[in-house]
């Protein structure tokens, strides 16, 4: 049986990455999240460290494509292929795109279907004016129902990106470079559209089942 591969995009706010952290937990996939790379990066006292933190949490826009895909392209070569793969928040923009699937028949890994998590403007800005995160473990929580992370008892902030300006930011990055890439996806025939507005459980569920119809995986 093929390892099933899986890319999943929508706009900030959207639970994708929660949707990713089910589906790895429930399905066994290998998770890799561009986010996490790129804050791991973003803390070194580097050049590279520095840029990154000045690019995603001051202006507010994606790092270079090369470099998140070279990134990227390491991780995976790090992982076993027989093994599924979520990949959340890569890639992002058409350029992206065009890399990945330059470098993605040299991974050994079967094909990818893309999960395509759709939210209103509004709701996507309602849910992340709310939103804190653990300071150690980046576990993500609605701000006011929790005084310390339920994971490890870290302090619970509000990330930088999560400021008001930063996330009208966020957004319109999202509408600019990452929309264009969701159409050159369907164009592709690899994107299933799911609506994210439900409750996670019930998000979760319809992603499984449109999966299902179209993989053996499930």
């Amino acid at each position: 049986m093929n390892a099933c591969n899986l890319i999943i995009i929508g706009p900030q706010g959207s639970g994708k990455t929660t949707q990713a952290e089910l589906l790895a937990k429930n399905f066994g996939f290998a998770l890799l999240s561009a986010g996490d790379v790129l804050r791991e990066i973003a803390q070194e006292d580097t050049e590279l460290g520095r840029t990154v933190y000045q690019t995603v949490n001051v202006e507010g826009r994606l790092v270079q494509p090369e470099l998140i895909t070279q990134v990227i392209k390491g991780k995976i070569a790090a992982l076993p292929t027989e093994r599924g793969l979520i990949l959340d928040g890569y890639p992002r923009s058409l350029t992206q795109y065009e890399l990945f699937k330059t470098f993605w028949p040299g991974t050994g890994r079967a094909n990818y279907q893309v999960v395509s998590i759709e939210l209103s403007h509004d709701e996507a800005v309602r849910r992340l004016t709310r939103r804190v995160t653990c300071e150690n473990c980046s576990a993500v929580y609605i701000e006011g129902r929790m005084d310390k992370c339920a994971m490890c008892g870290g302090r619970l902030i509000r990330r930088p990106d999560d400021e008001p300006e930063a996330i009208q930011r966020r957004l319109q990055s999202f509408y600019s470079e990452t929309i264009p890439m969701i159409h050159a996806m369907e164009a592709d025939g690899k994107v299933l559209k799911i609506d994210g507005a439900p409750s996670v459980d019930e998000v979760h569920q319809k992603i499984v089942a449109k999966l299902a119809i179209v993989r053996r995986d499930f």
